[in-house]
């Protein structure tokens, strides 16, 4: 299992690099942007669009951050591998292609659907489809009570994202009268939907799965997606939600691998004036007077602005990168306590390159519709399987079997590889963010114990792999600079979402300390591919500053009387 990093920094020129690499150098815009992942990319590109002078600073070679896309490996320099997220629904649902054109500047979404098949060892397998009454009809060949619970389950699931949805694509603090005025019919119009929503977000995810299903295969599917938190837990089963928001938006991926959004939205920053400079990690913010005016490079290069938008993890934006004594006390304190490995879980990911295409005979065979399993996301592990490796993992424990998902990207989109040639996107959230046993001493044996496990569903693992890179927490912490190696930033807990997220206090955009956003995957409404954040984090700040809204309208009628 080799551990390659990627390839070499680029040599080309950055759009701004003023005395790069002297130290010494400065410059001034109106927004500074720290991290060039997607988040960051679209606060960045709403600013310039909006007319505002922006500069985006990013710490590695190249942009976007967790959908990053590479050929990671010497051995194989035509095979392209999504670095983080492959997979997006939040995104669907929101404005950010059409208001940013990205469609002009390269964006091609590729539709996944079924977006998860669950496959039981000897055949057998559920697909998940957008359409739910598809997917309960693939459920009732195996129990039609279980397809009736699903049913009624999606109906629960479909009025829960009525309701909260709107929420979702605003401000957590501030949602917006007519989103508030909406949510009063769909809630009238939904109550008996709605009613199990109560216990849907209070109870465990183990304990609704059990409730409303029996047959260990949709038990199986189920315990699979998302694997967020502990499932014996309470306050768990949101994560379930998941399912309402494929089947509302529908799941898809992008041509040309993840790395395709952050460089569409590149363009449309550029083409309205941003500028971007990579191998530019930021030291520490400027502060002056108790506010933010800037922030300053490892190697002295200053970048002065009005305002500075931190797109990396809050934990680092506060506790590292913001003065010691900026915050009051309190907040201090609070940022200080954002979790990023109390869920005990932690994430594995494995790269894996092929010389010919992989294949799921003995699975396509029983399916009969010509499904190719290589196109959606598939896992196979039991129920009682996830339930012990949550245990394990919480634990400290390298659970002896982990479960993952895992998805072949060249069957949706044949441009990541040579012809005729796959790549292997695997995943999984449940092993230990804090293990009794260092992930240094058991990488090569995770690597190949969970190679083994391909080997039961697909054929032409051993004999076609060229090679394979498996990243833990560590590995993951210093590719993506995120504490604790927690690609969500923060703890995924209920209890961490909308007015909670990060911490009580600073979940808005505009943070106490003047002069300084945040945004990105640690702030409302979650880490994904979604956009969300840099979107609202970007609509914030251009309200504040009377760039949106009636007031840009007044000044705009002003300018033209003029």
């Amino acid at each position: 299992m080799s551990s390659y990093a990627g390839p070499a920094p680029s040599t080309a020129p950055d759009d701004d690099a003023p005395a790069a690499g002297a130290g010494g150098g400065s410059r001034r815009s109106d927004v500074v942007v720290i991290g060039a992942g997607h988040n960051g990319l679209t606060t960045a590109a709403y600013l310039a669009k909006a007319g505002l002078d922006v500069q985006v600073l990013e710490a590695y070679h190249e942009i976007g951050g967790m959908l990053t896309s590479n050929a990671i490996f010497p051995s194989a320099p035509d095979h392209i591998f999504s670095e983080g997220g492959i997979q997006a629904s939040l995104f669907n649902g929101t404005t950010i292609e059409k208001d940013l054109e990205l469609d002009k500047h390269g964006l091609r979404r590729l539709y996944a659907d079924p977006f998860h098949v669950h496959l039981e060892p000897d055949g057998p397998s559920i697909a998940f489809w957008q359409d739910a009454r598809k997917t309960a009809e693939e459920i009732r060949h195996f129990s039609p009570r279980d397809a009736d619970a699903y049913l009624r389950f999606a109906a629960m699931l479909d009025a829960g994202v009525s309701l909260t949805f709107p929420y979702l694509l605003g401000h957590p603090l501030r949602p917006r009268p007519r989103t508030v005025l909406e949510a009063i019919p769909t809630a009238l119009r939904k109550r008996k939907e709605l009613l199990p929503l109560v216990r849907f977000f209070s109870g465990a995810h183990e304990d609704l799965i059990l409730e409303y299903f029996e047959h260990p295969l949709v038990r199986a599917a189920l315990a699979s997606m998302p694997p967020f938190c502990w499932m014996r837990q309470d306050g768990t089963g949101w994560a379930l939600i998941y399912l309402g928001i494929c089947h509302r938006t529908g799941s898809w991926r992008f041509e040309g691998a993840s790395g395709a959004l952050p460089n569409a939205l590149a363009s449309a920053l550029r083409s309205y004036g941003g500028r971007i400079r990579t191998s530019a990690p930021v030291e520490e913010l400027i502060v002056r007077n108790g506010a933010v005016v800037g922030a300053r490079l490892e190697n002295g290069d200053e970048y002065l602005a009005d305002v500075v938008v931190a797109a990396c993890s809050p934990v680092a934006t506060f506790n590292h990168l913001l003065p010691k004594g900026t915050l009051p006390d309190h907040l201090e304190r609070r940022a200080a306590a954002i979790p990023t490995q109390n869920t005990g879980a932690g994430n594995l990911k494995i790269d894996m390159a092929f010389k010919g295409q992989l294949s799921t005979p003995k699975h396509n065979a029983w399916r009969k519709d010509g499904l190719d399993l290589r196109r959606p996301i598939i896992s196979w592990h039991s129920y009682d399987e996830h339930i012990q490796a949550w245990d394990d993992a919480v634990g400290g424990r390298w659970p002896e079997r982990i479960p993952f998902i895992s998805i072949v990207p060249t069957a949706i989109d044949p441009t990541q590889a040579p012809a005729g040639q796959d790549t292997l996107w695997l995943w999984s959230g449940i092993v230990p963010s804090r293990p009794s046993v260092p992930w240094e001493q058991v990488r090569d044996e995770i690597g190949r114990k969970v190679t083994e496990d391909l080997t039961t569903v697909y054929d032409g693992i051993d004999e076609l792999l060229i090679d394979a890179r498996v990243y833990s927490a560590p590995d993951l912490e210093e590719r993506f600079f995120v504490p604790g190696g927690n690609v969500y930033h923060v703890d995924p807990f209920m209890m961490r979402f909308g007015p909670l997220r990060p911490a009580p206090g600073l979940s808005s955009y505009d943070t106490p300390v003047p002069g300084l956003y945040i945004t990105g995957a640690g702030t409302h409404p979650t880490g994904g591919i979604a956009g969300i954040p840099g979107q609202q984090a970007a609509l914030r700040l251009l309200r504040k500053r009377g760039l949106i809204g009636a007031r840009a309208r007044a000044r705009k009628a002003l300018s033209a009387v003029r």
